[in-house]
């Protein structure tokens, strides 16, 4: 009978696993089909990620933060609420990107409202409004101008 040396068969099989196992594993984890995300995408689910307090607001350059106290915005996929939004951003409504950048959206009563900035916990929007309005007799609601809105978490 033929000796046969296990040494050369073992050999072989010991490397050919080591070179196969990190393979398999290495296959796992994202898959590259997977497209990135849109810049749409990013901004929108750091918009609707919790309630946006205001911390400043200005108009046309001055200081009118105490005009829109306890600012609160709350946004949805494609819906927002106001808490305190004083006649510019009304109780509810709905919004959505005008661009691919998302850089700006479109309300749903047709004002457009510039996103400046925009991290995970800062946003500041600008818009355009065209109307000074009072509840009472010299008490302001709302001022005409371009408002900068500032808000944190």
């Amino acid at each position: 009978m033929k000796k046969i040396n296990i040494q050369k068969i073992i050999n072989p099989f010991v490397f050919s696993l080591l070179i196969i196992f990190p393979l398999l594993f290495s296959s796992c984890g994202e898959d590259p089909s997977d497209p990135p995300q849109t810049q749409q995408e990013i901004t929108r689910l750091i918009m609707v990620n919790s309630p946006w307090k205001m911390t400043k607001v200005t108009v046309d350059g001055f200081d009118q933060t105490n005009v829109y106290r306890d600012l609160v915005l709350t946004f949805l996929n494609t819906q927002y609420t106001s808490v305190n939004g004083k006649g510019v951003w009304p109780e509810t409504g709905f919004w959505s990107f005008d661009n691919t950048e998302a850089t700006a959206f479109l309300r749903s009563d047709g004002l457009r409202v510039e996103i400046q900035n925009i991290t995970e916990t800062s946003l500041r929007l600008s818009l355009d409004w065209d109307e000074t309005t009072y509840i009472t007799t010299g008490r302001t609601l709302s001022l005409e101008g371009q408002h900068v809105f500032e808000f944190g978490k």
